[in-house]
C-alpha cells in the first residue's frame, strides 16, 4: 500500500500532522508531507485512521498497482 495526499483537495487543517506525526509533517507551504510512503503494521493502521479522519478526504491508501498507474 502507498500513502498519498491529494494536494489539490487538501484543506491544510493540520489534523494529519497533529494526530499522526510518525506519518506526516507540515511542509513549508503548510501542506502535509508523507514521511512513510509504504506503511506497514501499526503504521498502516495509523494511515487508515488518517485517511478516515481527513476532513477533505485527501489522504489515500493505494494498492501498489494503482499507485504505479498514477
Amino acid at each position: 500500500m502507498r500513502l498519498t495526499v491529494n494536494l489539490r483537495t487538501c484543506l491544510r487543517s493540520g489534523q494529519c500532522t497533529y494526530m499522526h506525526p510518525r506519518l506526516f509533517r507540515e511542509g513549508e507551504d503548510g501542506f502535509p508531507v508523507v514521511l512513510v510512503e509504504h506503511p506497514e503494521g501499526e503504521l498502516l493502521e495509523e494511515a487508515r485512521d488518517a485517511a478516515e479522519l481527513c476532513p477533505s478526504s485527501s489522504i489515500h491508501l493505494l494498492d501498489d498497482d494503482a499507485a504505479a498507474a498514477n
